[in-house]
């Protein structure tokens, strides 16, 4: 389009910024945006001077696999201003922040529901792809409820960070599809700037009630409604189930004494899946989604290969209907090998979330001059990796 701009935030920037998003998501003041800079810069368009959309990017780490963690931006709150709307604008700052933050990112991310939306397909034309598939669970709790599960200032998670860290990777040790937890994380979450977008009363609960936390629960009402759910943000238990039950039981005499319910987000591989079953929540129509697009793949390949040994021997092409690359070169490269597949399939394997043999054995990825013995050492060198999705991640 004919003088549009497209380019990175700048400090300078704050009053446009604000100017396209505030009508859309609600009010954040210049202060609150500007004390999140430079972790929360943006993608700007500008059309003969004047701004006309915006997309904020939030830059943080996020695991794929266990113990493998790589730098991302995760887009929201995207906005273009109304008059300007279905005329590329949004895709071309995506396609600018592709660009500027290469040096920075391996994958552009959005959390993103609504499958059959004209939003979601505005994700898939800019080369987004679905990497985790969530469905929302509810439970309308009973009176009937007992729980030694205790409330207690979100203060004490933060002194007891050595327990809840014992909890949580005994919860989640074989997940990625999160931001790593670590000392100093759950301040920094809680007070992200989502928290001050969307204000909410924060619970927390702990079991036992004094002693080691063997297993917490961090759950969320939002204010501005007043049918808000109690929402789970992240659950967590060194205790096994047992833990969790009394701190979700908990949560059901509160939603109860409320009048509400309590919600969550489960993938596949959620560990409490049928916990939740059995107390008796409800699983909906999935209606959220976890989507990314690569940005450097060389440099995300050899960060996710397990095993670099497997493939030293290989130069490994990749073909999909859009573009042709060669993704990786090893030292010893005697052979070469180009992997055929839709983007989908390609952004999948490069995050670890295909099983490798499976896709090649139904078709979904080809090789070519390759066979199954190549397909059998890149599954190895490139395991499928179960994602796990906590509220407390979404922006």
């Amino acid at each position: 389009m004919e003088g549009l701009v497209c380019r990175e935030y700048c400090p300078g920037d704050t009053a446009d910024v604000l100017e396209v998003r505030n009508p859309i998501f609600g009010p954040l003041s210049e202060e609150d945006w500007d004390r999140y800079w430079p972790r929360m810069t943006a993608g700007m368009a500008y059309l003969d001077g004047e701004v006309v959309g915006a997309i904020p990017l939030d830059q943080r780490d996020f695991v794929l696999a266990p113990q493998l963690s790589v730098p991302v931006a995760f887009e929201h709150a995207v906005g273009v201003k109304e008059e300007y709307r279905s005329r590329g604008i949004g895709t071309a700052i995506i396609e600018a922040a592709r660009e500027f933050m290469a040096d920075r990112c391996d994958l552009l991310m959005v959390y993103r529901g609504a499958e059959r939306s004209a939003g979601y397909r505005f994700y898939q034309k800019s080369g987004h792809r679905d990497l985790l598939c969530l469905s929302p669970v509810r439970w309308d709790s009973s009176a009937g409820l007992s729980s030694d599960a205790q409330r207690v200032d979100i203060e004490v998670l933060y002194d007891h960070e050595d327990d809840i860290l014992r909890a949580y990777n005994s919860t989640y040790p074989l997940c990625g599809g999160h931001a790593p937890r670590r000392r100093g994380y759950w301040r920094a979450a809680l007070g992200g700037q989502i928290f001050v977008a969307v204000p909410g009363e924060i619970l927390f609960y702990r079991y036992p009630s004094d002693g080691e936390i063997t297993a917490y629960g961090i759950f969320k009402i939002r204010k501005r409604d007043s049918d808000a759910p109690l929402e789970i943000l992240e659950i967590a238990s060194s205790s096994g189930t047992e833990g969790a039950r009394e701190v979700l039981q908990a949560a059901g005499l509160e939603a109860h004494r409320r009048n509400t319910v309590v919600t969550d987000y489960v993938s596949a591989h959620h560990p409490y899946r049928y916990l939740y079953r059995e107390l008796g929540f409800v699983e909906e129509e999935r209606n959220l989604m976890i989507m990314g697009q690569v940005i450097n793949p060389q440099r995300l390949f050899q960060r996710v290969c397990r095993f670099p040994q497997l493939v030293a021997d290989l130069k490994i092409n990749v073909w999909t209907p859009t573009k042709d690359y060669v993704l990786f070169e090893g030292p010893e490269a005697i052979r070469e090998v180009t992997l055929e597949a839709k983007d989908a399939i390609i952004e999948r394997l490069l995050t670890r979330r295909l099983d490798v043999m499976s896709a090649f054995r139904h078709d979904l990825l080809t090789i070519r001059n390759g066979d199954e013995g190549i397909a059998g050492r890149l599954a190895e060198a490139l395991p499928f990796s179960p994602w796990c999705h906590h509220h407390l991640d979404w922006i």
